[in-house]
């Protein structure tokens, strides 16, 4: 845990393309966007922007998508064909605004500090907002998920960890899994894009941070998943491979694509004729805090 919490600290990564800031100017200017909204607890405030679709009715709960950005980008201009992706499949998306601390750049980190402060823990932050969320628009709580950029795919990372009570599932951009101690009476499914060139967080790991594999083998074995189910398609003339391993604990899943010469972005390329997002929602919403819903085991 001390590991965890001491490289979160230390990390500092770019932002993708319109999601870096230069921070000495001051932080994110997110009240000006569509959706921008605050959370007060205990008097310490903290941003967030919603993107909720057209087609939300209050008697109809929907599935909620926690979005976190990476190590000093900003809320309002973090992903907006995820938005877009909300808006096709009925989804709300809640883009939160990290925290500037001793870096100097809005940074999330991934390991409850177990205080019940907005501003020094992000696990308890997240838990308001879902509670927050929810008491405004008619969230399906067995259906929200986390995913995440770089250092935002840590804190996803983390809370699949630690809140799987509260998360179904979760996706991971270019982000990898730091050390950390997780609850083991819950069972998470997990995709993650990564690239090979990724020189910030390198796919085989640094003197710094862990390989992609390591967090992909701690995942089997945590939900009980046989390495041996492994399932691998090569995609794009063979310039991505998809690797899926399957028949976790409660139906869980984790699929790894791996996309050659990629840097450390959000990808957006097609693959095998998918946007991206397009096969993260799928993936997600193919379960809920449970496990694999049952009327999408069959398809």
């Amino acid at each position: 845990m001390v590991r965890f919490f001491l490289i979160s600290l230390l990390l500092a990564v770019p932002g993708i393309s319109g999601c870096g800031n230069d921070w000495s100017s001051g932080p994110c200017d997110n009240a000006d966007a569509a959706g921008y909204t605050t959370l007060e607890h205990d008097g310490v405030t903290r941003e967030y922007v919603l993107s909720v679709p057209d087609s939300y009715a209050s008697d109809t709960p929907v599935p909620l998508v926690i979005a976190f950005h990476g190590n000093g980008g900003c809320a309002t201009d973090f992903n907006d064909d995820l938005s877009s992706m909300a808006e096709a499949n009925d989804f709300i998306v809640a883009y939160p605004q990290g925290v500037v601390r001793g870096k100097g750049a809005a940074e999330w980190n991934p390991v409850s500090s177990g205080t019940e402060n907005i501003n020094e823990n992000d696990a308890f932050f997240t838990e308001q907002l879902i509670s927050t969320i929810s008491t405004d628009y008619s969230i399906d709580s067995t259906r929200v998920y986390a995913v995440g950029y770089s250092n935002g795919g840590m804190m996803s990372y983390g809370l699949a960890c630690e809140r799987g009570d509260l998360i179904a599932a979760v996706g991971i951009m270019s982000g990898v899994m730091l050390t950390a101690t997780c609850d083991t009476e819950e069972k998470t499914s997990l995709i993650h894009f990564h690239g090979t060139e990724d020189s910030v967080l390198p796919i085989d790991g640094s003197g710094d941070f862990p390989s992609v594999d390591s967090g992909i083998s701690f995942w089997l074995s945590h939900n009980n998943i046989d390495p041996g189910s492994l399932e691998r398609t090569e995609l794009n003339g063979g310039d991505v491979t998809r690797d899926a391993y399957s028949g976790g604990d409660e139906g869980s899943a984790v699929v790894l694509y791996t996309i050659a010469n990629g840097g450390h972005v959000w990808f957006s390329d097609e693959i095998g004729g998918l946007a991206p997002n397009q096969i993260l929602w799928d993936f997600l919403s193919a379960y809920d805090v449970d496990g694999l819903i049952a009327d999408t085991a069959d398809e």
